[in-house]
């Protein structure tokens, strides 16, 4: 089965840029996009006229909104699927061995509040693959990709990731290692045998590590780095991606594997500042029964 880019479609103006979002990249990598819709099942609706008209209001949206796909990238192949059920687990499901879920962000830059009954935090979370979350257009003009950079394997994920999506886009790559709690660093010479490395030794040590080998690997790719010390992980990851083309992060930095995502993750998603890319390492397979 060919490799596929979900997209999931509501008729919103911010799904629609989340889908020429999604047309771009499953073209450039020769993937199929498959525009998703979910209608909530029978129960849910007072009449089941209602329903029926749900349904047929959905298939119409799926139509139309793959036939803009093809008109926009006319080597593109477009599929759809209609979903009975809520929309954060439809996509969870589909999920499964698919390369990438593209929603767009159904909080505006103006919210306020914990927000996680948002529909795009909920995917993010619970899909099992990675997912990029897209913001209303700005007027602003954008260039390069940014990546957080912690020293986890999530980190290194990311790195990987984001440098390939860098190359793919044609733009620069910006590593931030941020870390605001740790204060800032000691005077020269203040140091003693035994006392634990400076934050900024430290910082700088992670983000050599994770640039180490990229030039190799990504020719031509012009890499630069940000060690923020003035600012918490999330803020400083939002402040380097205000005009950005990208944001990548990974799932759960040093969150361990008790949580779905990470607390840097959490607040980056309810605050998207441009589109935002959370990857997840690939699942591992069932392991084959004994046949002892």
């Amino acid at each position: 089965m060919k490799k596929q880019i979900l997209v999931g479609t509501d008729g919103s103006a911010v799904a629609g840029i989340a889908a020429d979002w999604a047309a771009e990249r499953a073209r450039d990598l020769g993937l199929q996009l498959n525009f998703v819709h979910a209608v909530p099942e029978l129960w849910a609706f007072p009449e089941k006229a209602l329903h029926e008209s749900a349904i047929a209001q959905a298939k119409d949206l799926l139509k139309s909104e793959a036939s803009r796909a093809a008109v926009r990238v006319p080597s593109l192949d477009v599929v759809t699927t209609l979903c009975s059920g809520e929309p954060a687990e439809s996509m969870r499901t589909l999920s499964v061995d698919t390369e990438m879920v593209v929603v767009g962000t159904d909080r505006r830059p103006d919210s306020h509040g914990e927000g996680f009954g948002s529909v795009s935090f909920q995917i993010a979370v619970i899909s099992q693959c990675a997912v990029v979350v897209v913001p209303a257009a700005s007027t602003q003009e954008s260039t390069g990709v940014v990546v957080g950079v912690d020293g986890s394997s999530d980190s290194d994920l990311a790195v990987e990731c984001a440098a390939n999506e860098a190359q793919r886009m044609r733009q620069g790559l910006t590593l931030v290692h941020a870390g605001g709690e740790a204060g800032p660093p000691s005077p020269p010479g203040s140091s003693v045998h035994g006392d634990p490395p400076e934050p900024e030794l430290d910082g700088r040590t992670l983000l050599s590590a994770s640039v180490a080998g990229l030039s190799g690997r990504y020719p031509g790719l012009v890499v630069h780095e940000i060690l923020d010390h003035q600012h918490p992980p999330d803020e400083a990851l939002l402040d380097a991606s205000a005009h950005a083309r990208l944001l990548v992060i990974g799932c759960k930095g040093r969150g361990g594997a008790r949580v779905l995502v990470g607390s840097v993750a959490q607040h980056v998603l309810l605050n998207v500042q441009c589109p935002t890319l959370i990857t997840r390492p690939p699942v591992n397979p069932a392991p084959a029964p004994d046949a002892s």
